[in-house]
């Protein structure tokens, strides 16, 4: 005998629409969400997500902030204009409050800060499909109350957030289990009793006007968004909510419909994120060098106070900008560095370039390492550089000084040679070389006593000794007929003479060394 039982309707999963020029983030963004059991389509530019939008049915878009074609605010409008319902979540590497409240003001169902955590978004998006379907069954809801009015309080009932149902003089026509939970109050303490009676005092005069406009003049203009207020609970403590509002007429009578759910959690979530970026920016500020996060498109995500003021900027005038904007002579350059960092995934340390700010050439030192998500991912750079300017004006001044000091000693008519106070040797000129039959150069860190053994006996004077020097000038006795030691072995008879002198550094002397000719 053939079952007569209906075969079960397959619900399609969830679309999510995610939209974005960086075709990295999109992959790994549609990775998650399919893994997570939604289908994802992806729209690379803001053209591309309305032309979607218009044909085919999303329960949730992602939209960056900063797309090639639009700015990512108006994007949002248009896309609520096509479907009011639409939860939108702002994808951003803004750290600014304001700029993130921004989106939301423009009616964003919420935001991301790159890079993001993927429980933290998986969480989001789940919050959005709900209230998406939640606004389909509210419309569904107002057919229902048309063609049943049974039916339509089974589906508000059963449903897992408050819904809660209105006149259009705000008196209370239906209160559900859920409203009940998160109020505290039962059906018959609120039914035919104004709305004021769940909201803060604050609230209540604007609600009032908000009725009467739709009463004169029909404008029902929060219709279709969600809106984020507090609630007011029967023990008389305010608490976060998120509501999504409707409206409309049935039987020549004006509903309102809200859909409401506690975000207690979440903003408490998002008072800790605030707190974190508070703390790293202050952490940030503490590195006694300028620090940048910039992604693979040269954009700067993060910077610190120094990096900022070396270009008279504030950080919040810096983050989400190009570097092209502050650097354009050097920023094709500092990209190229960057993107061998991503693309090889290996740090790339102790750069020497030179860093223009306000018209003047600095020099910094520069360390680029990849910056990592928790699956190893490389997401960006995080680049920190040092001003080695005084550094490299004191090396080119010791330079010059010792190049004068040689060129001094090569126009000596005898050898020299400059030993610290063990008796090694740290410069000899040309002559001292020829003398003893060494090449110009291999002097250098050995010990005069490789050259004039008799200097380090007893009874000789002993130039690894601070007898007699000081901070001034000693000229020494010179010492007739000493033996020199040629390269060969050869004995060489020469007289020294030498001037010690203690410095920052030690004993240091100059020796000069006079040929007498002959054997010693």
């Amino acid at each position: 005998m053939l079952s007569t039982q209906p075969s079960a309707v397959k619900v399609p999963a969830p679309t999510i629409l995610i939209v974005d020029d960086d075709p990295d983030i999109a992959l790994v963004l549609k990775d998650l969400l399919e893994h997570s059991g939604y289908q994802v389509q992806i729209a690379v530019t803001g053209a591309e997500a309305l032309t979607r939008a218009k044909t085919d049915s999303f329960s949730a878009v992602l939209l960056d902030l900063m797309l090639p074609d639009m700015d990512g605010l108006s994007v949002l409008t248009l896309l609520k204009g096509l479907d009011p319902a639409l939860p939108v979540i702002m994808l951003t590497a803004f750290v600014e409050v304001a700029k993130k409240h921004a989106s939301l003001t423009e009616g964003a169902f919420g935001y991301l800060t790159k890079p993001y955590d993927g429980e933290e978004l998986k969480a989001l998006i789940k919050r959005a499909v709900g209230v998406k379907h939640l606004s389909l069954e509210a419309a569904s809801a107002k057919q229902a109350l048309t063609a049943s009015e049974d039916r339509f309080r089974e589906v508000v009932q059963t449903a897992p957030d408050a819904i809660v149902l209105a006149d259009g003089e705000g008196r209370i026509l239906s209160w559900n289990s859920a409203a009940e939970r998160l109020f505290g109050y039962r059906a018959e303490e609120v039914l035919e009793q104004s709305l004021t009676m769940i909201m803060p005092e604050r609230y209540r005069g604007n609600h009032e006007r908000a009725l009467e406009r739709v009463r004169t003049t029909g404008d029902v203009r929060l219709k279709g968004t969600v809106v984020t207020m507090h609630g007011l609970h029967k023990d008389g403590r305010e608490f976060p909510i998120e509501m999504s509002l409707s409206s409309w007429i049935s039987s020549g009578t004006r509903v309102h419909c809200g859909i409401v759910r506690d975000i207690t959690a979440r903003k408490e979530a998002e008072a800790r994120l605030l707190q974190q970026q508070i703390e790293q920016q202050a952490l940030l500020d503490l590195i006694p060098a300028m620090v940048w996060y910039k992604d693979s498109h040269n954009r700067i995500l993060r910077a610190n106070r120094r990096a900022a003021e070396s270009i008279g900027k504030t950080v919040t005038e810096i983050e989400g900008r190009s570097t092209d904007e502050f650097y354009p002579e050097d920023a094709e350059r500092y990209h190229q560095d960057d993107l061998e960092v991503i693309v090889s995934g290996r740090p790339k340390l102790g750069i020497i370039e030179p860093h223009r700010t306000g018209g003047k050439k600095h020099w910094v030192q520069t360390d680029k390492v990849p910056y990592l998500d928790p699956q190893g991912k490389v997401l960006g750079v995080l680049v920190f550089a040092q001003d080695i300017t005084d550094q490299k004006r004191h090396e080119a001044a010791l330079r010059e000084n010792q190049d004068l000091v040689q060129i001094v000693m090569e126009a000596a008519g005898n050898g020299l040679v400059i030993v610290d106070g063990d008796g090694n040797i740290q410069s000899a000129n040309a002559r001292v070389a020829e003398f003893f039959g060494y090449a110009p150069g291999d002097l250098i860190g050995q010990s005069l006593q490789r050259l004039i053994p008799a200097l380090f006996s007893a009874g000789k004077f002993e130039l690894g000794s601070d007898r007699g020097a000081s901070t001034k000038e000693t000229s020494l006795q010179p010492h007739p007929a000493c033996v020199g030691l040629h390269k060969d072995g050869a004995e060489i008879a020469v007289s020294i003479s030498s001037t010690m002198l203690r410095t920052a550094n030690g004993a240091q002397g100059v020796v000069a060394i006079h040929s007498l000719g002959g054997p010693g």
